[in-house]
């Protein structure tokens, strides 16, 4: 049996992957052909001026039905599970092949009954020899092509000679008026225009094949190599934070008196250092989180209700007595039933990233209003405050790695520029989206406000 996967394959899914996308794209442009075929029959039979035999009409109504009927069944098996990613099976260059073969036997006598090399419809044999190329080896198209060669040629001379019917357009357009040498003239023009298109379409094919494959390897090395990267950081960080924590715990002993005789100016400097300590962890936090998402490769996922999670988060914000002065609000239209398939963890690290920031950039005895609605089949979680808001220009820069706006550094507020990176990516993880807007709407001429919409796909 011909094997139909080319030498300088290296990588045979990502070859059934193209070819089953041009399967699917060659029938439906069958389909285009045969409306097209449909048109020329009705234009020969009613607006050309010259008599046609029955066997041309009827030939050519049954070519539009074969066409029709075997696309239609090309079309039902393509949305089967009968072809397989599979060498030795049914797979999707066997699929193309026959199709291949179906339409070159259905253009072969279509040409036929039309006037062979007078035919308006040859060329086709062309545009079918670059699909081939496309798609299969060189050696299987060099061989379709010579039996269609053959057989066009056969033909025409049979046919030149007396030997067959003939079934011209036109009485002007006979092949038995050709001179001899003429015919034989137009032939090897045909023969030489298809094999050299042949040629230069699969070496053409062959080369950008050979480079999509040095790209894809390319692409893994690279990925490869940012995971081995992401791995280093957590374990780095990792060495960091537990000496760190160390440090806080001792920190948080000497600051709650368990040592007496520590006078204002010590106890002064050991605040500074505990707050300074505090930030270390919660940046080495934030790489870790970062790192663990680039890592993943499947997210956890599980039926989840994304407004008693946020319920809680607030909830918890509250009892740690952060910015007792905020006042929260959160509302909710979603219908009854509707539910998240998401990451738990990451859902809440996503949801605690964006309130934090709110409470955070917020002023004094501010608001944080949260909404939680449904639409277009997402489910949009906005989370609106009042404090100082995003001037324009860094809107889109404002998820970026480490990226801080300049009114937080303005008014000395600490960050590490990670957290809406990570809300970012949690967000494009689970086929959502990330937008940043301010003015919120809830902000004043000082204080104008942020709003951060989250869209996640639901299930109801």
């Amino acid at each position: 049996m011909i094997n139909l996967i080319p030498l300088n394959t290296r990588d045979i899914n990502y070859l059934f992957e193209l070819v089953s996308q041009r399967n699917s794209w060659f029938i439906k442009l069958r389909y285009i052909a045969v409306i097209l075929l449909l048109g020329f029959y009705f234009i020969l039979l009613f607006i050309g001026s010259e008599e046609f035999f029955p066997e041309q009409k009827l030939g050519i109504l049954l070519v539009f039905f074969s066409i029709f009927i075997y696309n239609l069944l090309l079309s039902i098996i393509s949305g089967k599970d009968v072809i397989k990613n599979d060498v030795s099976a049914f797979n999707p260059m066997k699929f193309a092949l026959l199709q291949i073969i179906l339409d070159l036997s259905s253009l072969m006598i279509l040409v036929y009954i039309t006037g062979l090399i007078n035919s308006p419809f040859y060329l086709f044999f062309i545009f079918h020899a670059i699909i081939g190329s496309l798609i299969l080896p060189g050696s299987v198209v060099y061989l379709l092509m010579v039996i269609v060669l053959l057989v066009f040629s056969l033909l025409n001379i049979f046919t030149h000679f007396g030997l067959i019917s003939e079934f011209p357009i036109s009485v002007l357009s006979s092949i038995k008026s050709l001179d001899t040498y003429y015919l034989f003239l137009n032939l090897l023009s045909f023969w030489l225009m298809i094999l050299l298109s042949v040629m230069f379409v699969n070496y053409l094919t062959s080369a950008l094949y050979r480079r999509e494959q040095e790209l894809i390897e390319a692409i893994q090395k690279i990925e490869s190599a940012e995971s081995e990267k992401q791995k280093y950081i957590m374990a780095v960080v990792h060495e960091v934070k537990s000496p760190l924590s160390v440090i806080v715990s001792y920190l948080n002993l000497l600051l709650s008196g368990i040592y007496e005789g520590i006078n204002d100016n010590v106890k002064e400097i050991l605040v500074k250092m505990k707050k300074r300590s505090d930030d270390a962890i919660v940046l080495t936090n934030d790489i870790l989180n970062v790192s663990r998402i680039r890592q993943l490769k499947e997210l956890k996922k599980e039926n989840i209700d994304p407004l008693q999670i946020t319920g809680n988060i607030i909830e918890n914000l509250k009892d740690k007595g952060i910015n007792e002065n905020i006042t929260f609000t959160i509302k909710s239209n979603l219908p009854e039933g509707t539910r998240l398939i998401a990451d738990k963890h990451f859902f809440e690290l996503l949801i605690s990233n964006v309130i934090s920031n709110a409470v955070k950039f917020n002023q004094k005895n501010g608001k944080v209003e949260v909404m939680i609605f449904s639409e277009d089949g997402n489910i949009c979680i906005q989370v609106s405050d009042s404090g100082i808001g995003i001037p324009q220009d860094e809107l889109s820069k404002i998820s970026d790695e480490f990226y801080r706006s300049r009114e937080a550094k303005s008014r000395g507020i600490e960050g590490t520029g990670l957290g809406m990176h990570t809300v970012r990516q949690i967000a494009e993880k689970h086929g959502g989206s990330l937008k940043v807007m301010s003015p919120s709407g809830i902000g004043n001429k000082d204080f104008p406000g942020t709003t951060v919409e989250i869209r996640l796909p639901a299930i109801e």
